[in-house]
């Protein structure tokens, strides 16, 4: 699916320009642009077009989903129509960007997966959570907390609701802050780009946190060492 020709309107530019404002080569620009997942610009010869800040806002997202969220070009493409469809509501378009993450199929043939799986559902209907079935991230969730149990991780999902509430109070502010978007376009661009580079930030945040107060708990180990020798 080629993404509509956005109207040229105010400041336009040449390729190479958009290359430097973008930050993105002019060689990958032409590839987006016969893949169609960035609009063509506005034609003005042969082989010649110009392009407005709409391109530049693409080229970055676009570099933003790939570089970032690690997404192949089929689920950029997914994302993209998505974002673009009109013919949903924004509750839905959500959704389809939240699935187009997900990079293959889940099925539940395992019955171990399928157990947790069902423990989650269970989990998400006693927080009185409204998701689809179907939400990659409820197969995820199940993944993870049977490999914590197999490991002997001493955490089950009862134990995650102070986790959960905290969450819910940064959903709220995500979704409250995606709606007060200047249009559709930029309310799904919020919600996905908070999905993939805000949730990326936030898991480095808890990896440095993770190496900080490790390093914190050895050093009284090293002084006793040293006091010993």
């Amino acid at each position: 699916m080629v993404l509509s020709v956005q109207k040229v309107k105010g400041y336009v530019m040449k390729i190479a320009e958009l290359s430097s404002r973008s930050g993105v080569s002019v060689p990958s620009i032409k590839y987006y642009l016969r893949e169609g997942l960035l609009a063509a610009g506005h034609s003005t010869a042969a082989n010649q077009a110009t392009y407005d800040e709409q391109h530049v806002r693409r080229l970055r997202l676009i570099r933003a989903l790939i570089d970032i969220g690690g997404l192949p070009i089929a689920s950029v493409r997914a994302v993209l129509e998505a974002i673009d469809s009109g013919s949903t509501s924004l509750h839905d378009a959500f959704g389809s960007v939240m699935h187009a993450l997900e990079p293959a199929p889940l099925t539940d043939s395992k019955s171990e997966i399928a157990a947790a799986r069902k423990a989650v559902l269970a989990w998400l209907r006693a927080r009185q959570w409204s998701v689809k079935p179907n939400a990659p991230a409820i197969r995820r969730l199940a993944e993870a907390m049977l490999t914590l149990r197999q490991f002997g991780f001493g955490i089950a999902l009862d134990d995650l609701g102070g986790v959960a509430d905290a969450a819910e109070q940064m959903a709220e502010f995500e979704v409250a802050s995606a709606r007060s978007q200047i249009d559709r376009t930029a309310s799904v661009e919020y919600m996905l780009l908070g999905t993939v580079v805000y949730g990326q930030a936030l898991t480095e945040i808890r990896r440095l946190a993770l190496e900080a107060v490790s390093a914190r708990a050895d050093k009284p180990a090293k002084g006793r060492r040293a006091r010993a020798h």
